[in-house]
């Protein structure tokens, strides 16, 4: 069989494994994630015309925080925030090389497009941070800089989807987009108030953000910049 079919099979199947899990016994979620960052992790070394390893290490990272976040999550707050504070600035370091390709300037990332949306997107963290700060105590700080450091790469990635091509773009925007939706609702989830529907979506977006994440890197060499002033 072809690698890159059996490493979408494995997807589908580990895709539909975390469904189930997350629906009926979500103590198995430990199990069936583990399997999704292998999943992934395969189809990345498969697929990826250059691997670039901190890919790898970063999969791993958020392999490990999510064990623990199913686990316990409040016992392992801390570490989770650590963990993936990590996780985005490994991913910050990979699309960097993508920003140098689209250029950074002032005039562009001083658009109404990215203002409008960053300042969205910061005052939805933040009022969500708030609700849960009596319940953080002494791990507030972790918090803070895990939100900045998520806003940071939330930036990154909307900064490269307006200013290239949208054929290889468009997953990491898609991408971004899912992480924030799974942050916000896991925090409330987590932390305020739980629901059975808010873990299918989590885990159902997660695997999506974490596919499309994976499918740029894939593709990150082809990405073209768009010449085109956004006003």
């Amino acid at each position: 069989m072809d690698k890159i079919k059996l490493a979408y099979r494995l997807l589908y199947i580990s895709g539909v494994m975390l469904l189930l899990t997350s629906i009926f016994h979500e103590p198995w979620l430990v199990y069936t994630k583990t399997l999704v960052v292998i999943s992934l992790s395969f189809f990345y070394l498969v697929t990826a015309k250059k691997i670039r390893y901190l890919v790898l290490i970063a999969l791993l990272i958020v392999l490990i925080s999510e064990v623990l976040s199913v686990i316990d999550f409040k016992k392992y707050f801390r570490v989770i925030n650590v963990l993936m504070s990590f996780y985005y600035c490994f991913n910050m370091m990979l699309l960097w090389k993508s920003l140098k390709k689209v250029k950074i300037q002032l005039k562009r990332i001083f658009t109404i497009q990215l203002g409008i949306t960053m300042s969205l997107i910061t005052y939805v963290v933040y009022s969500v941070a708030d609700m849960i700060s009596l319940n953080i105590g002494d791990d507030q700080f972790y918090l803070n800089i895990l939100i900045i450091l998520f806003i940071l790469f939330i930036g990154f990635c909307y900064y490269i989807y307006l200013n290239s091509k949208t054929v290889v773009s468009s997953s990491l925007m898609i991408a971004a987009s899912c992480f924030l939706i799974v942050n916000i609702l896991t925090i409330l989830n987590k932390m305020y108030v739980y629901l059975d529907v808010f873990v299918v979506i989590t885990n159902v977006l997660q695997l999506f953000g974490h596919y499309f994440l994976v499918k740029f890197f894939v593709e990150q060499e082809d990405l073209k910049p768009d010449d085109v002033e956004f006003f």
